[in-house]
């Protein structure tokens, strides 16, 4: 559940100065696009070759993951056990690097596209770090957002942070649902939410506890994965979204542990399906015989899909700093084991290696399209001060490190609207039914006319060639 803070402390309150989102080794999504091609050109340029077919070509945008680092404040019980050592970890937001120290005169260097310090505000994280992957989804994209990090390290204050008493600490899950609902048209689009944990490699459903073992659905042709008995509720406004967040909240499983009083045991996966209709311009075809008529074309109705994934990750922990003891134990096994298959699959395809071992685990089948697949994301990895976990610290920095490697190519999912486009073709015949019955009418009419005219005519000439003879 979400706590009112960072997990193993109090948030220090703080004003961030903004810093430009520009990319240190490799480019962003965006930057990756022509100069003259913006994501909104890209999007209105895409159009699918044939019936069913997935859309912006076969070869699709190129966005390497991003990712960002976070640093948890330091806590009451830190700040009494490290009383008498400096904080391992130094940050250098303005040249978005980061430094661990091994002592007091060596360190090492790491650099990220965004370095957040433990002042760093919610509002400024979620727009760093979430928004422009939820306005890739609002344009068609699948998108995810992952956090990623020891246990305690606010991991869930970032992602799940409702805000009921203050406003200001919501977190991504509660803000990307904001932006989304308020860029749709629940009119013509829909928008609807899953919310599963992955305990002890089973898929279960927060929203609906009886149903705990959903299985993941793959799909032969295109590789898409999908939870097909995963409850799915659609949503119409903010409020309905919240009462959902609790409850999943109120059913995913917690422990309290030597490193965390509320440490998750489960990963949280926040799926938000938004649907989306797109509507082509109508073309006129002018008539060659008469340029007077004419017939339209009707417009080719389009449905985009696109999926937004938000993942919480249970916090990696090592046993004999957390006391895991029985059934607790085995939790922290099946967590490092998921974590760890995730790692391995990061690791090889930063190496471009032919095999990536997304079968090890659930997890990485679930997030096989957020990493080398068609998804947007963006990684936060959140650290703690403490020099007593600097191991933690420094094996979750080689992570956000080798996620960086990570190229996917994003593409658009576009589809016929079969039912729209039948409703237009009934009401284009219609119109032309009706047009084609009044021109005829128009005819008969005219001939009649003419015939009439014709008969009195003739009536006219025998009449006086009649009085002629006579």
């Amino acid at each position: 559940m979400a706590s009112s803070a960072y997990r193993n402390g109090t948030l220090h309150k703080g004003a961030a100065k903004p810093i430009s989102a520009t990319t240190l080794k490799s480019s962003s999504f965006k930057s990756r696009l022509h100069p003259s091609q913006s994501l909104g050109s890209a999007v209105r340029r895409s159009s699918p070759a044939s019936f069913g077919a997935a859309s912006a070509g076969n070869d699709g945008v190129p966005g390497r993951v991003r990712v960002a680092i976070r640093l948890r404040p330091r806590n009451a019980e830190e700040l009494v056990a490290d009383a008498d050592f400096a904080d391992c970890v130094e940050l250098q937001p303005e040249l978005k690097r980061l430094k661990l120290r091994k002592n007091n005169w060596d360190s090492d260097t790491y650099e990220f596209d965004e370095v957040l310090t433990e002042f760093a505000s919610q509002k400024r994280v979620y727009e760093v770090v979430a928004k422009p992957v939820v306005e890739s989804v609002l344009d068609g994209y699948n998108g995810t957002v992952m956090a990623y990090g020891q246990t305690g390290t606010g991991k869930t204050f970032t992602l799940g942070r409702l805000g009921d008493e203050d406003t200001s600490s919501r977190g991504i899950m509660v803000r990307s649902m904001e932006d989304i609902l308020a860029d749709v048209s629940l009119e013509t689009d829909s928008v609807s939410v899953s919310y599963l944990q992955l305990y002890m490699e089973t898929i279960q459903d927060l929203l609906d506890p009886a149903n705990d073992n959903i299985s993941i659905v793959e799909d032969p042709k295109t590789g898409d994965v999908s939870l097909p008995g995963a409850t799915l509720v659609q949503i119409r406004n903010q409020q309905s979204f919240m009462e959902l967040l609790r409850l999943g909240e109120a059913h995913r499983i917690a422990a309290n542990t030597k490193l965390n009083a509320e440490s998750s045991r489960s990963h949280a996966i926040l799926m938000i399906h938004v649907k989306r209709s797109v509507i082509g311009t109508e073309e006129t075809l002018s008539s060659e015989i008469d340029n007077c008529s004419h017939l339209v074309k009707p417009s080719k109705p389009l449905v985009r899909k696109s999926k937004l994934v938000i993942v919480d990750l249970a916090g990696s922990e090592r046993v004999h700093k957390s006391g895991s003891e029985g059934h607790m134990l085995e939790e922290a096994k099946s967590i490092n084991l998921s974590l760890s298959a995730l790692g391995k699959c990061i690791n090889a395809l930063a190496e471009n290696s032919a095999h990536v071992p997304v079968r090890d685990s659930k997890l990485t089948r679930l997030l096989r399209d957020s990493f080398g697949g068609t998804a947007r994301t963006s990684l936060i990895v959140t650290i703690g001060p403490s020099p007593r976990h600097r191991g933690e610290t420094a094996s979750t920095i080689l992570f956000g490190q080798r996620a960086m490697k990570v190229e996917n190519m994003l593409k658009i999912k576009e589809e016929f609207d079969y039912k729209s486009l039948s409703r237009k073709l009934e009401i284009q015949l219609d119109k032309l039914i009706a047009e084609n019955e009044r021109q005829q009418k128009k005819f008969d009419d005219e001939v009649g006319r003419m015939n009439l005219e014709a008969q009195n005519r003739i009536s006219e000439v025998e009449r006086n060639f009649a009085d002629a003879l006579e």
